[in-house]
This record gives C-alpha cells, sequence and structure tokens, in this order.
C-alpha cells in the first residue's frame, strides 16, 4: 500500500509548469522544497466500504482521484490530488487510510504538499478540509 507521494507532486506541479512551457524547469525546481504534511485520525460510524465509498466521492469532488491499488491487506487506500492553498493553486496529495475499528471505521487522512518561501501550510490545508468534508 505504498506510493511516491513525491513524485506525484512533482508531476502535478509539473503538469501546471507545461501550460507555460516549463514542464521540466518545474519538476525540476519542486523536488527541491521541503513538503508540508499533516496527519489527522478521524473515526467514522459506518462501515469500511462506506467511508472508502464516501472518501473516493469527497476526493473526486475537491480534485482529482487517483487511481493507486490500494486494497491490498487489512486496510484500504484512496489517494487524490486536491488545490490548495492560496487559490487552490498549489497542488496537494491527499491519501486516506480506512481500516476497521469496532462497529465504524477508523480513517487516517494525510495531506501532503510542497511549500516554497512563502509557507501555504498547503498540506494542512487540504487534509483538514477533506477531514471536514467526510464529517
Amino acid at each position: 500500500m505504498s506510493f511516491d507521494e513525491d513524485a506525484l507532486l512533482v508531476r502535478a506541479i509539473g503538469d501546471l509548469g507545461s501550460l507555460g512551457g516549463a514542464r521540466r524547469g518545474a519538476e525540476m525546481g519542486v523536488r527541491r522544497l521541503k513538503k508540508n504534511v499533516l496527519e489527522i485520525d478521524l473515526a467514522l460510524d459506518m462501515p469500511p466500504q462506506a467511508a472508502a465509498d464516501r472518501a473516493r466521492q469527497v476526493l473526486s469532488q475537491q480534485g482529482k482521484l487517483l487511481n493507486i491499488n490500494g486494497d491490498d491487506g487489512p486496510a484500504t487506500l484512496v489517494v487524490g490530488i486536491v488545490g490548495a492553498g492560496v487559490g487552490n493553486l498549489n497542488p496537494a496529495v491527499v491519501s486516506v487510510t480506512i481500516d476497521k475499528a469496532g462497529n465504524g471505521s477508523k480513517l487516517v487522512i494525510r495531506g501532503a504538499a510542497k511549500e516554497g518561501l512563502i509557507k501555504q501550510r498547503a498540506g494542512e490545508a487540504a487534509a483538514k478540509r477533506v477531514a471536514a468534508a467526510l464529517t
């Protein structure tokens, strides 16, 4: 259930750079930036499959749902890229790990985004926004 969060962020920012014809430069520059990351634990009173469906729905509404195989093992992984930061122009990778907990589900929502000189806390904002939409 692992994926390369940094590679997804580099590709997403490279896509933005390609709009101005500077894909390679954007990708090279973003590799040097630090990540802003936040993980939020959330408990929902619904079965894991319903929680995974809800997570897919929220991520597709707020951004782009990625097709990453995360159903290996006991937990389910749902991953998407959502806009964050000023004007939602900074792409953030949000992953939701869903596991069974009692009669409901335990979710770990992780938001990660690259940070430049101006700290926007985009990874934190994306994780908080997705967590709020899931509750």
